[in-house]
Parts: structure tokens; C-alpha cells; sequence
């Protein structure tokens, strides 16, 4: 997964840049302006004034809306190199990785479906033993196989409590937890805030797919990552019960809520009514604008799309 999406020849490393209607994928930020902005509100309503550390910043769409005042204070994180060319833009620091950060209090790390690019194992329940999902590099084409499980897999499956079942796959998430760790042991983050497509652990036997690790090619999936390597997207559901899980032992306050209900906590209702007014006394051009903002804003609030993603907040103890 990480050679095939970061890798020189990766699907995020060639000319095309992937978040856009021309690319592969739309992300709440590029379908509508107001989705920083009302990012923009949280941070207000929870006073951080200190550094911001936005993770898979892309071309800058959700952060381009943010004043002026917060761009002071921010320090994005992109691999992509393309993706890199046109934030540039926005003058703001930009570091290829989080190594290149120095170390620092930070008040605030955040990221828009980030967490699902950051490669996970899968683990696959048979005759009632735990195996591997692994890719066999030993003839001229790639094909799966199963392996035993590694002990820090295993552990991951039995401290969140994973039932075996021969009907699903499991993302195991401990890519996320050690990435997670190493940025609390290094900058102390008082806030973490993701969003992100996923699940709570209750809710993972109503999800009718054996696998919920897919890819992405042309807004349209793409079938196995295997048959296209470095061509297309390769992104997983999130378990935001394990998440919550690890933030908890690691003394922060978790708060977890669909996308939905923490935008209009942060008054997304509100500009929707202005918008509402607005195109009720608007004409021609201006009210086919204000149409359009109008879609792109109920669209992120759309329980049944964006705005079931899940919002994940953490505030240190």
C-alpha cells in the first residue's frame, strides 16, 4: 500500500493531481468552500491559538478558506509531490513528512480522510486460527496468499476485543496507533481532530462487505489493488472504536460524531439559511452561484454520503 501510493512511480507521485473533478476522488473540502471554514469555527469555539499541524493537505482546499491569521500558524504535511507544486501557493510551511518538523508544542494536529491512507494489515479468521493477508512477490504477477499472523497484529486484534468471523476481513490498524504515538511523544498536541469514512466496532457485522479496504480510480472503484499497482487509490474504512480506544489510554478526552452533527455544532445551519435568503432575492448568474454553494453544502451535510463520514476529537487531559 505504501509503495503503490507514495513510491516514486505511486499514485499520488506522477503529473495528475487526484482531488479534483478532473482527478480520481472529491473530499468535503473541494466540494464545498465552506468546509474550512466551519473547521475554522471549531478552532475558534475551542480557543487554539497555538501551531496548527494539518496532516494530507493536499492542494490546500480545506486550509485556503482559514484567515489569514490562522495561515500564521500553520504547518501542512503532504507527500504528494504533486499535490505539493500547488499548495505552494498558499505560503505557508510545507514539509514532505513530519520528520522534517521540528520539535514543538503544537496545540492542534488535524486531517480530512487521512488516517485511511496510512497502511494497514489484514487479517483473515479461517479454521479457527488468525492469519495474514499478504501479497506474493515470488512469481512475475502478484497474487495473495495467507501467512501467520504477527504478534503485534494479534495483540491489536485481542485489545479491541475482535471476535473472529470467516465471512469478513479486518483492517488492523497499528500503522494508525504508532503514527498516532509518535506524534504525542514529540509535540504533546493539547487537540486531535480527524474525519474520516468508517465505523464503530459495534456496527462492523451490518456492513455488508467481506473486505472494507478498496481503490479508487476516475471517482468510481477500481477493483484489486494488486491488478493495478500504483494506478489507483487504495483506501480502508476506519475502526473509530479502536482509535478512541488508544486516544483514551493516551489521557485525552475523545469525543466521536458523523460529520453531520459536528458541522452544524460549528453552524452550518446558519450559513445554509443565509444561503437560502440570498438565492430567494438573487437573479441570473448570482442565483445559479449561490445554487451551486447551496448543493455543495448540503451535500457535505448528507447523512447518507459525506456527512456520515466520522469526526473524531481529542483533548488532552
Amino acid at each position: 500500500m505504501e509503495e503503490s501510493l507514495y513510491s516514486e512511480y505511486g499514485f499520488f507521485n506522477n503529473e495528475k493531481t487526484r482531488s479534483k473533478k478532473t482527478g480520481d476522488f472529491l473530499t468535503s473540502p473541494e466540494v464545498s468552500e465552506f468546509f474550512g471554514n466551519l473547521i475554522e469555527t471549531w478552532l475558534d469555539n475551542n480557543s487554539i491559538l497555538g501551531t496548527i499541524v494539518e496532516f494530507g493537505s493536499g492542494t490546500g482546499s480545506l486550509i485556503k478558506n482559514f484567515s489569514d491569521e490562522k495561515k500564521k500558524r500553520l504547518n501542512a504535511i503532504e507527500k504528494s509531490s504533486t499535490a505539493r507544486f500547488e499548495l505552494k501557493k498558499l505560503g505557508i510551511p510545507i514539509f514532505d513528512s513530519i520528520s522534517k518538523l521540528k520539535k514543538q508544542k503544537i496545540d492542534l494536529i488535524f486531517g480530512n480522510e487521512i488516517l485511511d491512507n496510512i497502511p494497514c494489515s489484514i487479517a483473515i479468521y479461517k479454521d479457527n486460527k488468525w492469519y495474514e493477508k499478504g501479497v506474493d512477490l515470488s512469481k512475475d504477477f502478484f497474487s495473495y496468499k495467507l501467512l501467520p499472523i504477527r504478534d503485534k497484529e494479534f495483540m491489536w486484534l485481542n485489545d479491541n476485543k475482535i471476535v473472529g468471523n470467516e465471512d469478513i476481513e479486518i483492517e488492523i490498524q497499528t500503522n494508525i496507533n504508532e503514527f498516532v504515538a509518535s506524534l504525542i511523544e514529540k509535540y504533546q498536541p493539547n487537540y486531535f481532530l480527524f474525519i474520516d469514512y468508517g465505523y464503530l466496532q459495534k456496527n462492523r457485522s451490518n456492513r455488508n462487505y467481506t473486505s472494507l479496504l478498496r481503490t479508487y480510480k476516475n471517482h468510481h472503484l477500481a477493483g484489486e489493488p494488486i491488478d493495478n499497482f500504483g494506478k489507483v487509490d487504495i483506501t480502508y474504512d476506519i475502526n473509530f472504536s479502536a482509535l478512541e480506544k488508544f486516544f483514551l489510554e493516551n489521557r485525552y478526552e475523545v469525543t466521536i460524531s458523523e460529520q453531520k452533527d459536528f458541522l452544524e455544532e460549528c453552524d452550518a445551519l446558519t450559513i445554509l439559511k443565509k444561503l437560502q435568503n440570498l438565492f430567494s432575492i438573487s437573479e441570473g448568474l448570482e442565483k445559479l452561484k449561490i445554487k451551486d454553494k447551496i448543493l455543495g453544502l448540503n451535500t457535505i451535510l448528507d447523512p447518507n454520503g459525506l456527512g456520515g463520514f466520522y469526526v473524531l476529537r481529542a483533548k488532552k487531559v
